[in-house]
């Protein structure tokens, strides 16, 4: 038997980067997958990939900050697949600037995202898990919610939120054996960090913005970035059996860093 075996999934941003890695990851272990993204054409294609392969996938545009948006998708996610055993809260972004240069924009939208549309996802699948007395959520957080990093204190704080809301949902939902925890990966090969490297090496003055990708590589003890199967593969952990006495943590993915 497979080890996610008729198990339903709900990964949110899913269209791309760690989030479709994972979601390739649970199918090849017998998943269901309700995959969600604000990225409509990038989700659709993400589903119909597997759904091509025989897995049961099905994809939905969300814009985790709406809350009468995500109330819509979970009620049409437990009417497609009947339950949600696992979630993993994965939608997420970034922007880098000087602190005292940022801009309200640039703040609300970092933590909006990040903290708020994770609480969000979570007020609307809780009740459900709480139901059945059962369920595993993994919230995607970062090493940048353990340790503040320069440019980044907006997005610092929203990742903090996560790892401080994980742990008290978890407490919360103890009571009910629904585990929750976050991952915290480190610097990351993805779309985002190529963005990311652009910006920080204008912001700092580097005219090369691959010389900011190998410091990161130079922050890394494992000496490599990390990709996102090294994510996923601990979200897979953290959603099976063998992790069910683990909730409330904030477990490093990191290479060391």
């Amino acid at each position: 038997m497979l080890r996610f075996e008729n198990k339903v999934v709900l990964i949110t941003g899913a269209a791309a980067g760690i989030g479709k890695q994972t979601a390739q990851d649970f199918a090849d272990q017998g998943a269901q997958l309700a995959l969600a993204d604000l990225d409509e054409t990038g989700i659709d294609k993400v589903a119909q990939e597997l759904s091509d392969r025989g897995v049961k996938a099905q994809g939905y545009q969300l814009d985790v900050t709406q809350e009468t948006q995500v109330a819509a998708v979970v009620k049409q996610v437990l009417k497609d697949f009947g339950r949600v055993d696992i979630l993993v809260n994965n939608a997420g972004v970034s922007t880098m600037n000087w602190s005292w240069e940022l801009t309200e924009k640039e703040w609300d939208y970092n933590m909006d995202v990040n903290a708020k549309g994770c609480w969000l996802v979570c007020k609307y699948i809780a009740p459900g898990m709480i139901q059945a007395k059962s369920g595993k959520i993994v919230n995607v957080a970062s090493m940048g919610g353990l340790i503040g990093a320069p440019l980044l204190a907006h997005y610092c704080a929203s990742k903090f939120a996560v790892v401080g809301f994980t742990e008290s949902l978890a407490k919360e939902l103890a009571p009910y054996g629904i585990n929750v925890n976050a991952v915290c990966p480190g610097f990351v090969k993805t779309s985002m960090q190529d963005r990311e490297v652009i910006w920080e090496a204008k912001l700092r003055g580097i005219d090369n913005p691959e010389e900011v990708r190998k410091e990161y590589v130079k922050l890394t003890p494992l000496g490599r970035l990390s990709a996102p199967k090294d994510v996923s593969r601990l979200i897979l952990f953290l959603s099976s059996e063998d992790a069910e006495f683990i909730t409330g943590e904030a477990v490093k993915v990191s290479g060391g860093q």
